[in-house]
């Protein structure tokens, strides 16, 4: 069967002439290579993007984790960063300097500050799990929960409610203690007018020795009693800070070199007091940013009257910004007053540690808590203290 229709001749032409026709289901290699660089540049430039992308997630995270990382990240006043002193000996070891607004646990961003509980440590150090109890020997606060308790310690202790500042140490470490400052001289061109004046700065060893307390604890107070955490933290708060205020203000009376009262200046006395500050400013100190002295000194100036008729006279306006302290450890006409942060420190050689030691008197069935750290004050600037005395 012969076909004439003209599409099929058409069809048939095509087919004898090369070339003259596509197959449109059978693409070119060199189009199938087009579009395969096409896609693989796509895929190169996403890819490049997306490292890109990665590299600066990474950089941010890696500033993120150092700001979270420093102490007290978390902590801001009135909007802005708290800013924090850091000593950096010649070895690079970065010692933390607290003042006396600033906490240690900050310092541990691991601590649970208002979580940790001495009463409940005690409990589970003493009463144990049930296979435990007929084992003995001591059981330890974790590290950074001690952090807590001194901080606890420092609250109470006067000398740092004057604003002397905290230094850790993690060994013995030597500081500065400046005695003199250098002379400035105004110079004339060509003159040789400008003499050599030593900064009198000598190195003063921290290496703090031990503070220890033990307290007996038996099955059935820590069994029975609900305040005991309180009860502990309470009194190994205010025992160290007791202690460690003694040694602190022992340092200070021992101390010659801090400028003193040249005449009678009785604490006891407004009119006194002011005197003293007078003296202060005379030897180049700013106006006192607080007073240490001892209770009956204090209430002393709280009672003075301004008149007959009860009118109480206060503290003077030039001293309104003074914090008025006072601490059993000085005597009656003794008082210590100056820029306490920086003239006198704290060295902290170790947190203040907690253990318990089961059954270390077994013939009474009593426990032992063992709190001990290592601490210690120094006078760093002596001319920036004064000695207020009633006798001279």
């Amino acid at each position: 069967m012969k076909l004439q229709t003209k599409d099929y001749e058409v069809f048939l032409a095509k087919l004898t002439e090369q070339g003259n026709y596509e197959k449109r289901s059978e693409p070119t290699l060199d189009g199938i290579a087009g579009v395969l660089n096409k896609i693989t540049e796509a895929v190169t430039q996403n890819k490049e993007r997306q490292e890109e992308t990665i590299r600066e997630l990474r950089g941010q995270v890696d500033r993120l984790e150092t700001k979270l990382a420093r102490p007290g990240a978390f902590t801001s006043v009135g909007g802005q960063p708290e800013q924090r002193l850091v000593l950096k000996t010649a070895a690079g070891v970065e010692l933390p300097c607290l003042t006396r607004e600033q906490k240690l646990a900050d310092f541990h961003r691991s601590a649970p500050s208002d979580e940790f509980s001495l009463g409940d440590y005690a409990r589970a150090a003493v009463l144990g799990a049930p296979a435990a109890k007929a084992q003995s020997g001591p059981a330890f606060v974790p590290m950074g929960l001690t952090s807590v308790l001194i901080d606890k310690v420092r609250a109470q202790t006067v000398i740092s409610q004057a604003g002397a500042r905290t230094i850790v140490i993690d060994g013995p470490a030597s500081m500065a203690r400046l005695t003199q400052d250098p002379t400035v001289f105004q110079h004339d061109e060509g003159a040789g007018d400008v003499n050599e004046s030593d900064l009198l700065a000598v190195p003063v060893t921290l290496n703090p020795r031990t503070l220890a307390a033990l307290v007996p604890l038996t099955q059935e107070l820590v069994s029975d009693s609900p305040n005991l955490d309180a009860a502990l933290q309470t009194a190994i708060a205010g025992a160290f800070a007791a202690k460690l205020d003694a040694l602190c203000l022992a340092t200070l009376l021992a101390d010659t070199a801090i400028p003193k009262s040249g005449v009678a200046q009785d604490p006891a006395s407004w009119q006194k007091t002011l005197e003293a500050v007078g003296t202060a400013l005379g030897l180049n100190q700013a106006l006192p940013p607080a007073h240490i002295s001892a209770p009956a000194d204090f209430i002393a100036r709280a009672g003075q009257l301004a008149s007959d008729a009860g009118t109480w006279l206060g503290k003077p306006p030039a001293l309104s910004a003074m914090r008025e302290l006072f601490t059993t450890t000085l005597n009656a006409g003794t008082a210590f007053f100056g820029d306490f942060e920086n003239g006198f420190g704290t060295a902290l050689r170790q947190e203040l540690r907690i253990e318990v030691v089961r059954f270390a008197k077994p013939e009474s069935v009593t426990h032992l808590l063992i709190a001990h750290m290592r601490a210690d004050g120094i006078v760093l600037q002596p001319a920036r203290l004064f000695k207020q005395l009633k006798s001279v």
